[in-house]
């Protein structure tokens, strides 16, 4: 049975003052890579990500997930992503980002207010894995994955790192970002997830919300009942709100 994966993308709070995802009064909203200055990574960020960018070149950023091949790349060395090595295929990566309220089309938009917020997910199909290249996936995956900024041309996957690669008909990037709701004693963030020992999560001290979330982990496996519960209630909120069925002919 699948587990579902919360991924934690985009600019965040340690790039606010050169990077921020916007949030507009509708809800829609537009996914900006965080910075990683120095590297001319293997493109730039999409031209609507670009206003609201300050001080950064748009090919200095890490451009993950591939919202356009569905794809998804992490180095699992990194403890915060080391989880990832458990994926598997048909597992789903559900991913949230910090975003920003803007009420214009730039930097100079930007309101101040900010908030926590599920943006998109992949289901997992297929996994490359550290000296794999883009070539070894499925025929009709090699260039979807050859996008990906965790190849180098022509180079193997480098050690610890791991490309997703997603189903195109379960995978998407959401029209409208939906509210974790943080800020609230009853958001759908402290309905659905728990800690990993189990535990309730507060919104401030012990057992808090962000520490339960920093780094990347199974929140729900959905082979438990009780768990499978918190995810339906995570899936209906998506898909009321995008039209997106995150659990839709998951076993």
């Amino acid at each position: 049975m699948s587990k579902v994966y919360l991924v934690n993308v985009a600019a965040n709070r340690g790039h606010a003052s050169i990077a921020r995802c916007p949030i507009f009064e509708n809800d829609t909203f537009v996914f900006v890579p965080f910075p990683h200055p120095g590297t001319h990574g293997r493109r730039p960020c999409a031209q609507r990500a670009q206003p609201f960018l300050r001080g950064v070149d748009p090919r200095d950023v890490h451009d993950d997930p591939d919202w356009e091949a569905l794809t998804y790349g992490d180095n699992c060395a990194n403890p915060r992503a080391l989880a990832l090595k458990r994926v598997q295929p048909n597992d789903i990566l559900l991913f949230w980002a910090l975003l920003w309220r803007n009420r214009g089309s730039d930097w100079s938009g930007f309101s101040g207010e900010h908030g926590w917020y599920l943006i998109g997910a992949l289901r997992v199909r297929e996994i490359l894995d550290a000296g794999q290249r883009a070539a070894d996936a499925t025929v009709a995956n090699r260039a979807r994955a050859a996008r990906s900024v965790h190849f180098d041309p022509g180079e193997p996957l480098a050690a610890d790192n791991r490309v997703f690669i997603g189903s195109r008909r379960y995978s998407k990037l959401f029209p409208k970002a939906v509210d974790f709701q943080v800020t609230q004693g009853s958001g759908l963030i402290y309905r659905t997830l728990r800690t990993a020992a189990g535990h309730r999560l507060n919104r401030l001290g012990k057992r808090s919300w962000f520490t339960a979330t920093r780094a990347c982990r199974a929140i729900w496996d959905l082979d438990e009942p009780e768990e499978r519960k918190r995810a339906q209630i995570a899936a209906t909120a998506i898909r009321d709100y995008t039209d997106y069925d995150l659990l839709d002919q998951v076993a």
